[in-house]
């Protein structure tokens, strides 16, 4: 690829990440952190952005970790309920038909099958308390939808086990306890969710990912050879998203001076919130 070509690459790559002003008129509070002012700010010099240890782009790795997790609680979900076997169903054309029967687990795989997909269920139940805690209380429609299927799975799955396989449910047997817990918990956040939440959760903003650590010395260097035109235009762009987020209270005055008064460039440095954490939208 050619001068140009690189140049024309790196520019369609920053204007895909939103601008500063953008992101200071719409970063959640729970997802906030004064480590990516200026990474907003400079989002067009790729150069001083390595500087930052950053560079442009999401964490590949995590967003494949959180679609994984969240498959996996949701087959242990399904799987939990499925031992006694039950028709075998295939769609083609838009109709579904049932194609055949699935006999049920014995009871020496189908009880211990159910208590471990119920262990991992209620992983995925303290996941969405941990994410709802720490997003100030905000809902998702999906964990929601989670949280009621886990409640009514459990109870059937209490149902089968004492039912159909003999366990004593009712005495808490060992296989019996991952339900149980599952059943309460999910029951107790959902309810939690639906009576406590402060609204729906929004979007968090992760348009850097950390690649290093930050040189503070280069940056200054970085910055200073910029055009001066440009790196007034970056100072006030820096200035105007410092006043909207002191306007939204998402800083306070002593916060939104001590900032002001920093070179361009040294906000993820002095940050106490480490650029590279936080918690997802």
């Amino acid at each position: 690829m050619g001068h140009g070509g690189l140049l024309t690459t790196r520019t369609r790559m920053a204007n895909q990440t939103i601008n500063v002003g953008t992101w200071a008129k719409t970063v959640p509070r729970y997802g906030f952190r004064l480590a990516d002012l200026d990474l907003y700010v400079l989002k067009e010099h790729d150069d001083i952005l390595r500087a930052l240890g950053q560079e442009r782009g999401t964490s590949r790795s995590r967003n494949t970790l959180r679609v994984l997790a969240g498959l996996g609680c949701l087959f242990a979900l399904v799987g939990g309920v499925s031992t006694m076997g039950g028709p075998i169903l295939s769609t083609q054309g838009g109709v579904t038909s049932t194609v055949g029967e699935a006999g049920p687990l014995s009871d020496d795989l189908g009880v211990p099958f159910t208590a471990w997909c119920f262990v991992v269920v209620f992983l995925g139940v303290a996941g969405i308390a941990y994410r709802w805690l720490t997003t100030d209380r905000h809902s998702a429609a999906a964990e929601i939808g989670y949280l009621a299927a886990a409640v009514v799975c459990s109870g059937f799955a209490l149902w089968q086990l004492g039912h159909d396989r003999g366990v004593d449910v009712l005495g808490f047997a060992p296989a019996s306890v991952p339900v149980w817990a599952t059943v309460v918990a999910a029951a107790l956040l959902l309810t939690a969710v639906l009576f406590g939440s402060r609204g729906r959760r929004a979007p968090v903003p992760r348009h850097f990912r950390t690649v290093g650590s930050p040189d503070r010395q280069q940056v200054l260097d970085l910055v200073a050879a910029l055009e001066p035109a440009v790196r007034e235009k970056r100072l006030d762009q820096r200035r105007r998203a410092i006043t909207r987020l002191r306007e939204r209270g998402l800083i306070d005055e002593p916060e939104a001076a001590m900032i002001g008064s920093t070179p361009l460039g040294t906000s993820p440095t002095i940050d106490p919130r480490p650029s590279g954490g936080g918690v997802g939208g």
